[in-house]
């Protein structure tokens, strides 16, 4: 069995498709799966021992290294194809079983959508296992990178993400800020604070006159070792963002925090999950007259709603 499965570009959105891969290699166990993804976003998929084959598509790219792209992908005949993305390259490609071009979504949340197209091709979905983002390798590294910060423990963390792609997806620093300074004396447990190499500077700033429980990791890993971190956390807070994609992927308690972003179409539902926020249409902001990419309003959230959250999955009282 020859699938290809033409997935998204932003990391967030990728981490979000895996589960369609995750129900094709159970429907069709021991097929051959061919993952497209775009070129920020391929170290979502690379570590996977369940992806026979990826292929890079950046559609910023000249017609000739497109042409090249075609190419790699028509060396395979497929039984399969399963596009994410609503292209052409179904009908490019070598495919017996094709997603349809034309689509009726029922479902709003975008996860639920990526699953949908394949209800539409006929499949009836099941529970498959979580996708797997980390080896043993970086499992390693990142106990090793937690032990050069001098904390012993190797799970139980309290793992903080205040950084998001886009800046209106981020929460302020000085309501994160607040937030771990509570969990932190209620709690006990370590508090790292992490994400990307460009969003250090906003981890730096929430840990300003933090206790010494916290520390910023932010940078200091790759994806695949961010992954295996969380996997052994206690609690993930995050704004809308891979981080908080993955703590959901990952089965981890998980508290997003939502401002300018739809919360039905990106956010979670689940015993481990949690959605931040407040009601944006009793809000001054007059968001829903604006152009969405000009929102940035949270609406007044405020740290006590992030508490009660992860309050509610830690079990741990909000007024000890």
């Amino acid at each position: 069995m020859n699938i290809l499965v033409v997935t998204l570009s932003n990391l967030g959105d990728v981490i979000m498709t895996t589960p369609v891969m995750m129900e094709l290699l159970v429907r069709f166990p021991g097929a051959r799966l061919t993952a497209v993804v775009g070129p920020r976003a391929k170290c979502v998929l690379e570590k996977s021992a369940d992806i026979h084959r990826i292929v890079v598509y950046d559609k910023k790219a000249d017609l000739f290294s497109k042409w090249l792209f075609l190419r790699e992908l028509r060396r395979e005949r497929y039984d399969w194809v399963v596009d994410l993305r609503n292209t052409a390259i179904p009908f490019l490609v070598s495919g017996k079983k094709r997603s349809s071009l034309f689509r009726k979504f029922t479902k709003v949340n975008m996860r639920e959508r990526h699953l949908e197209i394949l209800e539409m091709m006929g499949m009836k979905l099941g529970n498959p296992p979580p996708f797997r983002f980390f080896d043993q390798a970086d499992e390693n590294a990142c106990l090793e990178k937690v032990a050069s910060q001098g904390v012993p423990e190797k799970n139980g963390w309290i793992l903080v993400a205040p950084g998001a792609a886009s800046e209106k997806k981020r929460w302020p620093v000085e309501h994160f800020r607040e937030v771990i300074r509570t969990l932190a004396l209620r709690t006990g447990k370590k508090i790292f604070l992490i994400g990307s190499r460009d969003e250090r500077p906003i981890a730096e700033a929430v840990a300003r006159e933090m206790p010494g429980a916290v520390r910023v990791l932010c940078g200091s890993m790759t994806l695949a070792e961010t992954a295996a971190l969380i996997s052994r956390a206690a609690l993930v807070i995050a704004n809308d963002s891979a981080i908080m994609h993955l703590g959901f992927e990952l089965g981890i308690p998980t508290v997003g925090v939502f401002g300018p972003t739809d919360h039905e179409k990106y956010g979670h539902a689940g015993p481990a999950f949690r959605i931040a926020r407040e009601d944006g249409d009793s809000c001054s902001c007059n968001s829903r007259e604006l152009p969405y990419a000009a929102r940035t309003c949270f609406h007044g959230l405020k740290p006590e709603k992030v508490l009660m959250r992860a309050s509610e999955l830690l079990n741990v009282p909000e007024n000890p």
